[in-house]
C-alpha cells in the first residue's frame, strides 16, 4: 500500500469513496456543499486525492463547467475502493465506535483480564482514551444484559450469559463487515477450483477469532455446492459461518453455550447433508473441539425460536397502525404496504433458520435519513411482537423500514385525492348513479364506500374517509360532514367541491398527511389471470354449494342456481354485495341454520366473506316443503 495513502484525512478518504461511487461528474461546489466546507478547502483536498489516484495509475479527469470524474471500469473501482477501505480502517486513527468494537472483541476473546495499559498498547491510543472508551463499552454491553467487570490490579473483563455474549459478538461482526468484505466472501464461495484466493476479512483483528473465521470461510467454500444456493441466501450463509467461528473461538476459551452433552444424531445430519452441521464438524475437528448438542443448536437455529403462535395478520395490522400514529402519517391506507409487510414478516418469523443479526447494508443510511420512522418501528415492534427482545435489532428494523419507505415515497408523487363515504338509503342501483354523478362533477375525489344509517359509524371507522356525505343529518365527530339531497343537486355539488378544495389546501400545508394507495393498472395478462382465478373459484364454490344444498335444491332451478352463484361470487369479489338492510329474512336464516353455517364455511374457505343478504337470496332456491 502506498505511503501517500497514510496521510489522507478522513474527508479526503470520503471524497475518494464518493468519486468511486459516482458514475457521472461532480463539481467542487457540490463537494463543498456535501461536506459543508468552503470550495477552497475542497480544492486543497483534491490535490491529495489526485496524488493518490496518480499512485494507483488512475487519471482523475477535470473540465471547467463539468467538474471532476473517473473513467474506469466497475471492477477497477471496486479494487480501489477496497484499497481505501483498508486504509481507512487500519491506517488512519480509528474512530471511537471502531475502537469500542475492537475493545469488546479483545475483552471477550482474552484468556484472562486485560488492564487499561495492555489495551492502550494494543489499540495504540492513550490510556485516558481507553478509560473513556471503557465507559461507552460498559453502556453497550449493559444493553445486552452483560457486565463490564472491573477488578482492581487485575483489569477488565466482560461477564454474563453466554448466549448474550455471542449475540453481542454477532452484532459487532455484522457492523464491522463492509460490503466489500461480503463481495469478497461471496465471490470466493462461487469461484471454482484452483484460482480461488481469499483476501483476509478484517473482523476481530488481533484476536483468535480472525484466524478461526478464515478457517470457517475456507471450509464453507469446500462444502458449499451451487445447488445449495437456492436453500440459503447470502445472509444465511454468512450467519452460519459467523456462528461456527464464534462458537469455536469461545470454546477455545472453555466457554460453552449450554451443557456438555455430545451431539447424538450426527449420522442422520451427515446423511441429510445439513450445511450447518457439515461446517461445524469441519471447523471443530480442525481445532479438536467436541461436537456438543447445545453448540449445534446455537449454530443451527436461534436464541429466538420462531414463534408459531404469533398471529401475523394481526401483527402486520398492529405494526402499521402503531407506526402511523407515532409518525402521524396514514400508512394504514396503503393496501400494498400491508401485503408486502405481511409477506416479509411471515417469512421472517416462521423460518427454519432464523438468524437475528443478519447483515443489512441499509441500516446506517435509514437511521441517518429517517430517524423518526426508525424509532417508531422500533417502538412498535417491541410492543407488538411476542417474545421479541432478541429479534428486534437494527437489521430487523431497517428491513421493515424499507417497506414503509416504499409506501411513503409512492405517496410523494400522488395527486391528492379526498376520500368520501356516502351515507344514503339502500339499493345498489342508486349508489352507482350517485357515485357516477359525484365523480363526473367533483374534481380530486374518490368514493371510499357507501353506508346505510344503521352501519354508518362502522363504515366510517373502517374506511377512515376525509369527508362524509349523508342524506340524513347524522352526528359525526372529528371529520368534515355535508348533508346532501338524496340525488345531489347543483348546490350540493358546489358545497362538496368547496369542502374538497378546503381539505386539499390543508393537506398541502401539511396539516393532514395523506396516503392514497395507487390504483393498480391492470396489465392485459393481469386481467387474464384474475378472470381465470375468478372462474375457477366460481366453479369450486358452485360444486361445494351443490353438495351442501343436496336434496334441498329444486332440480329445475339448477341452471338458474349456477348463474346466481356466478353473479354472487362476482359481486362479493368486487365489494358490491347486496345491502343487508331490508334484504335479510331472519326466519329463513334461522330455519336453515345448519345450511347457513355450511354456506359461510364454503365462502370463508375460498377467502370470501359473504353477508346475510346474499345468503338470504341464495336460500330462495330451496325446494318448498
Amino acid at each position: 500500500m502506498s505511503g501517500v495513502s497514510l496521510h489522507l484525512s478522513k474527508r479526503e478518504i470520503k471524497i475518494l469513496l464518493m468519486l468511486l461511487d459516482l458514475e457521472e461528474s461532480v463539481t467542487t461546489k457540490e463537494l463543498a456543499d456535501t461536506f459543508q466546507v468552503s470550495v477552497r478547502s475542497i480544492k486543497y483536498d483534491l490535490d491529495n486525492v489526485r496524488e493518490w489516484f496518480k499512485e494507483q495509475k488512475v487519471e482523475l479527469h477535470t473540465r471547467r463547467n463539468k467538474g471532476i470524474w473517473l473513467d474506469i471500469p466497475d471492477s477497477e473501482r471496486l479494487t480501489l475502493k477496497n484499497e481505501i477501505i483498508e486504509v481507512e480502517r487500519f491506517e488512519t486513527y480509528p474512530d471511537q465506535e471502531l475502537r469500542i468494537n475492537q475493545l469488546i472483541f479483545r475483552l471477550l476473546l482474552a484468556p484472562a483480564h486485560l488492564t487499561s495499559q495492555q489495551l492502550s498498547e494494543e489499540i495504540q491510543v492513550s490510556r485516558n482514551t481507553i478509560i473513556s472508551d471503557l465507559d461507552r463499552v460498559e453502556e453497550l454491553v449493559l444493553s445486552y444484559g452483560l457486565v463490564l467487570n472491573r477488578q482492581s490490579r487485575q483489569g477488565f473483563s466482560i461477564v454474563g450469559d453466554e448466549s448474550k455474549i455471542r449475540l453481542l459478538m454477532e452484532y459487532i461482526t455484522q457492523k464491522e463487515i463492509t460490503e466489500y468484505d461480503i463481495y469478497q466472501i461471496m465471490s470466493y464461495f462461487v469461484q471454482s477450483g484452483q484460482q480461488k484466493k481469499m483476501q483476509e476479512v478484517h473482523v476481530g483483528v488481533h484476536t483468535i477469532f480472525q484466524s478461526i473465521y478464515q478457517v470457517a470461510l475456507k471450509e464453507m467454500t469446500n462444502l458449499i455446492d451451487p445447488s445449495l444456493f437456492d436453500q440459503f441466501n447470502y445472509a444465511e450463509i454468512l450467519s452460519i459461518t459467523l456462528r461456527v467461528a464464534i462458537a469455536a473461538s469461545r470454546m477455545q476459551l472453555h466457554h460453552t453455550v449450554g451443557g456438555y452433552k455430545l451431539l447424538t444424531n450426527q449420522k442422520v445430519l451427515q446423511q441429510k447433508q445439513e450445511l450447518p452441521f457439515l461446517l461445524m464438524k469441519k471447523v471443530f475437528d480442525h481445532y479438536e473441539l467436541p461436537l456438543l448438542a447445545d453448540e449445534y443448536f446455537y449454530v443451527y437455529s436461534d436464541v429466538f425460536v420462531a414463534n408459531n403462535r404469533q398471529d401475523i395478520v394481526g401483527l402486520t395490522e398492529e405494526l402499521i397502525k402503531d407506526v402511523s400514529e407515532e409518525v402521524n402519517f396514514p400508512f394504514y391506507r396503503d393496501q400494498q404496504l400491508f401485503t408486502n409487510l405481511f409477506a416479509h414478516l411471515s417469512l421472517r418469523l416462521t423460518k427454519k433458520h432464523l438468524y437475528i443479526n443478519e447483515y443489512n447494508p441499509f441500516v446506517d443510511d435509514i437511521k441517518a435519513k429517517y430517524p423518526q420512522l426508525f424509532s417508531a418501528i422500533q417502538l412498535a415492534s417491541q410492543s407488538d411482537i411476542v417474545g421479541s427482545a432478541l429479534l428486534i435489532n437494527d437489521s430487523f428494523i431497517a428491513y421493515i423500514a424499507l417497506h414503509f419507505l416504499v409506501a411513503y415515497e409512492k405517496n410523494q408523487h400522488e395527486i391528492n385525492v379526498v376520500r368520501i363515504v356516502y351515507v344514503c338509503s339502500t339499493g345498489l342501483g342508486v349508489t352507482s348513479l350517485i357515485e357516477q354523478k359525484i365523480l363526473e362533477e367533483v374534481a380530486n375525489v374518490e368514493i371510499a364506500g357507501f353506508a346505510s344509517v344503521l352501519n354508518a359509524v362502522d363504515v366510517i371507522e373502517e374506511k377512515n374517509p376525509d369527508l362524509v356525505l349523508s342524506i340524513f343529518p347524522i352526528e359525526i365527530m372529528n371529520r368534515p360532514f355535508i348533508k346532501v339531497n338524496p340525488l345531489p343537486t347543483e348546490a350540493d355539488i358546489h358545497s362538496i367541491q368547496e369542502e374538497v378544495n378546503k381539505i386539499l389546501t390543508q393537506t398541502k400545508s401539511g396539516k393532514v398527511p395523506r396516503l392514497i394507495p395507487r390504483h393498480q393498472v391492470k396489465e392485459k395478462q393481469g386481467i387474464e389471470a384474475e378472470s381465470r382465478d375468478i372462474l375457477v373459484r366460481i366453479y369450486v364454490i358452485y360444486e361445494e354449494l351443490l353438495k351442501a344444498f343436496a336434496e334441498k335444491l329444486t332440480c329445475e332451478y339448477r341452471e338458474a342456481f349456477l348463474l346466481h352463484v356466478m353473479l354472487m361470487v362476482h359481486r362479493i369479489t368486487f365489494d358490491s354485495q347486496y345491502e343487508n338492510e331490508g334484504n335479510i329474512v331472519k326466519e329463513t336464516l334461522l330455519a336453515q341454520q345448519e345450511l347457513v353455517g355450511k354456506i359461510e364455511q364454503i365462502f370463508a374457505k375460498n377467502d370470501l366473506m359473504v353477508n346475510q343478504a346474499e345468503i338470504t337470496a341464495l336460500l330462495n332456491y330451496i325446494r318448498e316443503e
